[in-house]
């Protein structure tokens, strides 16, 4: 199995392009990029110490990104995502990171789980999560 871990720019997420954090924020993506087995991967204990890596690495670089893991829903399975990608993350806790979930629903009324990611001394912290709060409660409440 051959996963692709991608930081995919998206500086509109928080707000607008001219929030002083918009250059700063990225989408977090997992996925499959090769399975030669035709099914959901199996279990491997590997990929959680290999992804926490990345994203220690990625964060050493860049240290006041902000980033926003987003569970595919296109199968139903978000739920096992969420919990897959909790069970990596506090692991792998020990990088000075914090995790913010919400819930997201969708225009046929799905909830999904999304995660941000952020360093606790970004200089931004506070308007960032207030953010990403508002993202949720204006999916939420329909807007």
């Amino acid at each position: 199995i051959v996963y692709e871990v991608k930081f995919r720019p998206t500086n509109y997420l928080l707000g607008d392009e001219t929030t002083p954090f918009a250059n700063y924020i990225f989408e977090f993506i997992i996925e499959v990029a090769y399975n030669p087995l035709g099914k959901n991967p199996p279990l491997d204990k590997l990929v959680s110490g290999t992804i926490a890596e990345i994203i220690k690495d990625f964060y050493f670089k860049k240290d006041q990104s902000i980033c926003i893991y987003i569970c595919d829903s296109s199968d139903g399975r978000q739920e096992l995502r969420r919990r897959k990608f909790d069970d990596w993350f506090y692991a792998n806790s020990q990088y000075g990171l914090i995790k913010i979930d919400e819930q997201i629903k969708d225009s046929k009324g799905n909830f999904y789980p999304i995660s941000l990611i952020i360093q606790q001394n970004n200089p931004y912290f506070i308007e960032i999560i207030d953010g990403f709060r508002q993202i949720a409660l204006n999916s939420n409440s329909g807007k």
